[in-house]
């Protein structure tokens, strides 16, 4: 299995596409389509991409968490949506912590309505709850349970209270 189109449109979606190096609010320096490495080395403040150059990279790099999923999902029946939102996932907070997290135990063990209800708690930045990520996981969970236009608009204003899992 591959990441689909509606995938990689997802993961764009909330990785924007950025020319020149910034600073994300974890204070990483990123560039592209969220990336932190190009080849093995570190982004720094004068790096900059063309769009060519990140739409390469991001297939490159999509592949190493693509196989961190097939590695992590034991079990074989994933449809596409459940696997383009958990490369998503990946691709987002870094193979290990994917490798280890509660939605992998769950998805393994067939609890999928458990995987859903959880993947808000991955929506933190330097241990501060980020809106626009929750939003991000919002949106996988969406994908992840083969939700219509699964991308969400808005959260609510009182998110940091009513998402903390659902």
């Amino acid at each position: 299995m591959k990441i689909s189109k509606q995938g990689i449109e997802l993961l764009k979606h909330f990785e924007s596409y950025e020319m020149k190096a910034y600073q994300c609010p974890a204070g990483v320096w990123t560039i592209g389509w969220g990336f932190t490495q190009i080849n093995g080395i570190r982004v720094k403040n004068s790096d900059t991409m063309t769009l060519e150059e990140a739409d390469k990279e991001l297939i490159k790099q999509l592949r190493t968490y693509e196989n961190v999923v097939k590695k992590a999902i034991m079990i074989k029946k994933i449809n596409q949506n459940q696997y383009d939102a958990l490369v998503s996932l990946c691709y987002n907070i870094g193979g290990s912590s994917f490798r280890m997290s509660d939605i992998v135990k769950l998805v393994n063990s067939r609890n999928f309505i458990g995987a859903c209800r959880i993947f808000n708690l991955w929506s933190s930045a330097a241990k501060k709850r980020s809106k626009g990520l929750l939003r991000r996981r919002m949106s996988e969970r969406n994908l992840f349970c083969s939700w219509s236009d699964p991308i969400v608009k808005v959260v609510p204003e009182n998110y940091q209270e009513a998402y903390k899992e659902l």
